[in-house]
Order: structure tokens, then sequence, then C-alpha cells
């Protein structure tokens, strides 16, 4: 990492969590890994982390939800607030945030007022905009969530009626770029993990891209890899992401590539909509499998479209096993009925959205894959720093059927 881009936040050493940093990058061993997660991105994801506490405070101030000092439930502010019980995930995401923060104490079942002070969300907003402009859009939209809070926690509109009305779609053709750094990450990570799977003596290397978005992981799946892909399939069922996505992978693969697209929906049969099984050597999603309403069905089909010792990529956030704790990035989400409304299971999918290493692994041997790998280990790494979520899981076919 050059000065120049190190210094995008000053000195390292002088960052008050600069000592934690340190201990993550000499956590995660393996080299080509760890050159993924510079000063610069782990400083953007703790201004965004006390942003997320900031935007929770907002939220519940908003809707009349904050404690008092002799403390509230989830429960009763449903009760009090007539908030739709649909709406208590989310709400309660919204404590318990807080409460892993220090703004509130958990005593019992209840929160009360913390110790710790609520970073102001103007100043922490100008903070993430001017240090990684390519990140200002996840402003945008928390902010859209604050301004929408009453209506949402009302029951008036759904998470995903406000946060995927025709006017927000810019902001998420943003959000899910290469040029925010907050989201780039995985698709880094991702492309890292795929280039594990090239055959060492060249050969046919074929993709197939489920939920491809707006095209920012194939993009930088394509320019990692090169001339060794030599069929690259993308795929998405939103048509407005579709368009931009089918572009972006055509933009970055090699001439030697060949690019197709087609419109799938995960949650149906693959073969009935033209993913002949036996025919990929890797199936690559980007934050994608968790939203999946029935993710054994999804892992299944992934499985079959796979040649013999051909693997499954998923590249997202992960959360670790022993760390029962709330992941910023999950207070956009769980405001969608699409990322909470999915099937669980006590040992592969114990709760709705990010999956800890343990349920993969178990999703994944569920499927008939083996030889699961969590690159970086998410586990390892947490212990040294609670905060890292990142991951990529590989998981294989058998070489022989």
């Amino acid at each position: 990492m050059t000065e120049q881009a190190e210094n995008a936040y000053g000195r390292p050493e002088d960052h008050p969590k600069a000592a934690e940093f340190a201990k993550l990058r000499a956590a995660i061993a393996d080299e080509g890994v760890r050159e993924h997660f510079p000063f610069r991105f782990l400083a953007a994801n703790e201004t965004f982390a006390r942003l997320v506490d900031a935007t929770a405070h907002r939220i519940l101030s908003s809707i009349g939800a904050l404690p008092t000092a002799s403390g509230t439930s989830v429960q009763q502010a449903k009760q009090e607030l007539s908030i739709p019980w649909r709406r208590t995930i989310p709400l309660h995401f919204l404590y318990e945030k807080l409460s892993d923060s220090g703004i509130f104490a958990r005593e019992g079942g209840r929160y009360v007022p913390g110790t710790v002070a609520v970073p102001s969300f103007d100043d922490v907003a100008a903070e993430l905009a001017a240090r990684e402009p390519g990140a200002a859009v996840a402003v945008e939209i928390l902010r859209t969530l604050v301004d929408e809070a009453k209506t949402f926690f009302a029951g008036e509109a759904t998470g995903d009626e406000i946060l995927f009305a025709p006017a927000k779609l810019p902001l998420w053709l943003k959000y899910f770029s290469n040029d925010n750094l907050l989201y780039s990450i995985n698709n880094k990570v991702g492309a890292e993990a795929l280039s594990r799977l090239v055959p060492t003596g060249g050969g046919p290397f074929e993709i197939l891209e489920i939920g491809g978005g707006c095209g920012s992981g194939a993009e930088q799946a394509l320019r990692t890899l090169g001339s060794a892909v030599t069929r690259y399939r993308f795929t998405e069922v939103a048509e407005t992401f579709a368009r931009h996505g089918e572009k972006a992978a055509a933009a970055a693969a090699s001439p030697s590539t060949t690019v197709e697209s087609a419109r799938i929906d995960m949650t149906l049969p693959w073969a009935a909509q033209g993913v002949e099984p036996g025919t990929f050597d890797a199936v690559y999603a980007v934050n994608c499998f968790h939203v999946a309403p029935d993710l054994d069905f999804v892992v299944a089909e992934a499985a079959k479209a796979l040649k013999p010792g051909g693997a499954v990529v998923v590249s997202e956030c992960v959360r670790p096993t022993k760390l029962a704790r709330p992941i910023h990035a999950e207070i956009i989400f769980d405001f969608l009925d699409s990322f909470t409304d999915v099937i669980t299971d006590p040992v592969k999918r114990p709760t709705h959205g990010f999956l800890t290493p343990a349920a993969w692994r178990a999703t994944f041997e569920g499927a008939g894959l083996g030889d699961v790998t969590v690159l970086p280990d998410v586990d390892a790494v947490a212990e040294q720093y609670p905060d890292f979520v990142v991951g990529s899981v590989i998981a294989r076919a058998h070489t022989a059927r």
C-alpha cells in the first residue's frame, strides 16, 4: 500500500483503531487475501459502522422509540407505537446495534441509555464522503431510511417500496459498484477465490454467475482472471440491473473470453431456464445467495450445474460463528422483506441474513459439496477483530459422480 493511499485517512498510527487494524491484518495468514484489506478500507468500514450507529439512533428518535431511564423492550415499543409485527425485525436490530456499541445498555430484555455518546450523523456522513467519495452513496441510502422511518414503521410502505422506488435506483447502481470501497471488497475477495480455481495447466474455465446485479462482481472477476476465463455467463433477474451488468461484463472481458447473458431466477429450476447440468467449472455469486427464500434449493441447483470437481464460490458478508453481534450492513437490508422472509434451519440457516462459516459448511455439505473453505478464515480473524465480516466460501463438487 502506497503512502499516498494510506494517508487518505491520515497517518495509520494516528487512527484510534490502528492497533486493532494491525491485529486484523496479522490474523489474515493468506498474503493474497491480506492485500485486499489495506488501512484505507478498514478505516472506511469503521467510519461506516459509526454512521450506522448514528442512523439507528436517529430512526428510533424519529418514531419516538428511544428508551427512557426505566428502559423499554422491543415488544413494548411495538405495542405503544402500534408497529406491525413484520417491522419488529429491523426494530430489534436498531436496539441491538446501539446496545452493542454502548450507546444503549441491555438489562435483561430491556434497553436503557448507555454511556457512549451518540455520533453526529451529519459529521460522520461528511467524514465518510470526504475520505471515500465512492462510498458517499451509503450516506444517501441511510438518510432515506431516516426520512422514511415513520412511513415504514407505521406499515404504510414496505422497505422494498421505499428503497427500490424508481427514483432510488440510481443510488443502487452507485452502491453496487467497484467505486464504492465498502462494497467492492466482496468483489475483490470473490475474484481472489475464483483465481484459486483456475486450471494450472490452462484449458477451459467456465463460470456461471448468479444474481450478477449491476455487474461489478463480473467486472472485477473478469479483469482479475483475464484470458484464464474461457466462458463467462452473466445472469440477473432484474431487468434494470441486468442491462448494466451485461455491459460491464462485456467491457471487462478478455477478447478470448466468450461472454453470455441470461435472465435467471435462482428460486426456480435452473435447467428449465437454460442451465444444463454439469456444464460449469464454477458457479459464482456475490451478495446473492443469502436472500434465497429456500437456500437449500438454490445451493442444490448450483451443485447440479457444476462439472465434476467444479466449485461454488459465494462472496459476501459472513457472520463470525462465535460472535452473535449485529453486522452494521444489515441496517439497510433488515428493512427488506426479501432479506428477512426466508426458510430457516437450526443448523444450516439459524437466522435470516448473513450466514456463519459453520452454517455455510452445513448447507454446502447438505447439497453433496465438500472441501468447504472460507477465504480468509473469518472465525479466526474475528477472534482478533470482531468487526471482520468479509469472506468468500468455496465448496467443491466430487471429481467423479
